[in-house]
């Protein structure tokens, strides 16, 4: 990679939501009053999507406030913008929707689609450099990480035994599994 790749991947955000034309969303942005900075909501229909990956990827929101279309354009990793929630996933055969323009009311509307494309989770992750597969790297070679395991593989620092008490379990370590105990069904 050279030196404006890594500027343009250290400014984009870890995840983004996979936004299509017809989605409904609610961009939660950042405005400036003076000295103060609060957020601001604008939730409409995504009527454009521009680039597919990339710092210059942006989308089109519109919305009907008073009686009066406004069209907001968004950077989707611009600073600017909290976060943004997708709603609805709706169902459109094109990719444009600058015919939405000219509806009002009911003829407005979009039909939301039963079954989101890429299932439930519908967040796209950038990708992590490539992991080191620690068995190709000596422990000593890898900064950060102690040989604190034994020959069997098991991290001899996680579980701390007394004499005559409970295994104690640091924090954030995963113990065996305790169930509290009942009093017999009742």
């Amino acid at each position: 990679m050279n030196v404006i790749d890594l500027l343009k991947r250290e400014q984009e955000k870890q995840q983004v939501p996979i936004l299509r034309s017809g989605d409904t969303v609610r961009v939660h942005v950042k405005v400036v009053e003076g000295t103060r900075e609060r957020i601001q909501v604008f939730e409409g229909v995504v009527i454009g999507v521009k680039g597919k990956v990339g710092l210059s990827t942006s989308f089109t929101v519109r919305r009907v406030a008073h009686g009066v279309g406004v069209e907001r354009t968004f950077l989707v990793h611009a600073p600017r913008i909290d976060k943004i929630e997708v709603l609805r996933h709706g169902q459109v055969r094109r990719a444009k929707l600058f015919y939405l323009r000219e509806k009002v009311g009911r003829h407005a509307r979009i039909r939301e689609r039963r079954q989101p494309v890429g299932g439930p989770e519908m967040t796209l992750l950038r990708a992590e450099p490539e992991a080191v597969v620690l068995g190709d790297v000596e422990p000593d070679e890898l900064p950060g990480v102690a040989d604190d395991t034994d020959d069997a593989g098991v991290d001899a620092t996680a579980v701390t035994v007394t004499d005559d008490a409970e295994p104690e379990v640091p924090a954030g370590v995963a113990g065996p599994a305790s169930e509290p105990e009942s009093d017999g069904g009742a």
